[in-house]
């Protein structure tokens, strides 16, 4: 067998004789194996089976026709500190956490930009799942895994990461966040990267990053908005309309305040010195319990600069003309949060509306997402400060406005709590039963609230409340506290 045998044809001629059995198929070798069939059949098909073996074994195999490649992922954040993995675990697994809790611990991931263990991920997977944006991009691509992986994205990318090219296929919360902020830096541009990649949006994502051009309308807007004019969402055509309205001037374009207009009252007061006065007619079909609502629905699409306008009043005139109408005030301080006014909303809160805080809670969850940490926390200063003395014992209210600030509530709230007992006591017991009134989710939600400087504090005072209503209040404090010092020290 010193001649030189053909693989191919080694494979094409012996292999489906040994697959089916030589002594049921014998052998039949032709050109360059004929010599492999001469004498002894069987030592013939033991030397045509060892070659054949010698021809498989050197093949090399077809590669496949796609290969299935995950993403490089650098997750550059510190992990959670050793010591605190098992109390994170213990919270969040064994245990119904609260909302509010598992919002404080993802917004306390995102601000230290610190982020779970990878081998924890599974022992928190709903935790994970819903406040992936917050952990880091570990958890966003092991999250994307969970799912379709033939859906899941291709890169991953920090908020703080993001640029012009890499925005579009981030998450649509950070898209918002950096749309918004490329909006301050340049108008234009961010104008143009909307454009881009508008008609690839769903609806939804339409509104909320058509909404990002509030802050800075100029008539360089006006092209881009005429032509969504006829968009098939509805909230996008009547976004274009209002942000049309404004950059124009011609107030009576816009149908939101034209519904606005209808329901208030003016007439005017005052024997010598003669001024407006405002009232507010909600429609007979709303009831009472809906009003809020339906004030929250009516005034979000008008801004307080055009509705002052149409009412030939300034805009501090028109808080004077209404302080007597709490619905009215309570449109006025709407409006202010969603135009931004800070200024304004002071004005209301510190004057005839004093209980804002309150009455703003029961209208639901502003849209905050255009402001920065630091004037969300202004604002929270302004709602509260009428308060400082004595805090509701109002568990929405504190919820509420812990959701829309994101994170811990401003120190003149929690300070009349932290210093001295009488607040947590009269929560904690009813004086008059001895039963407690508040259970272990209200220290859950102050101590997620709670900020920073005032923690140790805030322990202290745990100490006079029954022992079983702080019982997994006080882990939280640890987790909070590691998670900051874990950031600190990067």
């Amino acid at each position: 067998m010193g001649e030189r045998v053909n693989a191919k044809t080694l494979k094409a001629q012996a292999v489906p004789a040994l697959l089916a059995g030589a002594a049921r198929q014998p052998l039949s070798l032709s050109g360059d194996l004929a010599v492999l069939a001469n004498g002894d059949p069987a030592i013939a098909a033991l030397n045509t089976l060892s070659l054949t073996a010698q021809a498989l074994r050197f093949e090399r195999p077809l590669p496949p026709p796609a290969f299935n490649t995950e993403p490089k992922i650098h997750d550059d954040r510190p992990i959670l500190p050793e010591a605190t993995r098992r109390i994170l675990i213990r919270h969040l697994k064994d245990r119904r956490t609260s909302d509010d809790v598992e919002l404080a611990l993802a917004w306390a991931f995102g601000r230290s930009r610190v982020r779970p263990h990878p081998l924890d991920l599974p022992r928190i997977d709903s935790f994970v799942r819903a406040h992936a944006e917050h952990l880091g991009l570990t958890a966003q691509h092991w999250t994307a895994q969970q799912g379709d992986a033939a859906a899941a994205p291709k890169s991953y990318f920090d908020a703080e990461a993001l640029d012009d090219i890499s925005w579009s296929s981030a998450p649509l919360a950070q898209r918002v966040r950096f749309l918004g902020g490329r909006r301050k830096e340049d108008p234009t541009a961010a104008r143009a990267l909307l454009e881009a990649v508008w008609a690839q949006e769903i609806p939804d994502a339409r509104v909320r990053l058509l909404a990002t051009l509030e802050g800075g309308l100029s008539s360089g807007d006006q092209p881009f908005l005429e032509g969504i004019l006829k968009d098939r969402a509805p909230r996008v055509r009547s976004m274009a309309q209002r942000f049309l309205s404004r950059i124009t001037g011609s107030g009576a374009e816009n149908p939101a305040l034209k519904a606005c207009l209808e329901r208030i009252q003016v007439t005017t007061t005052g024997l010598i010195k003669k001024r407006a006065k405002l009232a507010l007619e909600p429609p007979a079909t709303v009831k009472e319990h809906e009003v809020r609502a339906w004030i929250r629905n009516t005034f979000s699409e008008v801004s307080f600069e055009e509705l002052a306008r149409s009412l030939n009043l300034t805009e501090s005139a028109m808080i004077d003309a209404a302080e007597k109408d709490e619905n009215l005030l309570l449109a006025f301080a709407w409006m202010a949060t969603s135009d931004r006014r800070l200024d304004l909303l002071e004005e209301i809160a510190a004057g005839p509306l004093k209980d804002a805080w309150e009455k703003l809670s029961l209208c639901g969850n502003p849209d905050l997402g255009m402001m920065p940490g630091a004037e969300r926390l202004h604002w929270a200063e302004i709602l509260v400060r009428p308060y400082s003395s004595k805090p509701p014992a109002c568990y929405p209210a504190w919820s509420w406005l812990h959701r829309a600030i994101e994170g811990p509530v401003p120190e003149v709230l929690m300070e009349p709590i932290v210093r001295n007992s009488g607040w947590l006591a009269d929560l904690g017991n009813d004086p008059k039963t001895g039963d407690a009134k508040a259970g272990p989710g209200w220290m859950e939600l102050l101590a997620a609230v709670c900020p920073a400087t005032l923690r140790n504090r805030l322990r202290d005072r745990f100490k006079d409340v029954e022992p079983t209503l702080t019982i997994t209040a006080l882990p939280l404090l640890d987790i909070l506290d590691s998670l900051e010092k874990a950031g600190h020290h990067e």
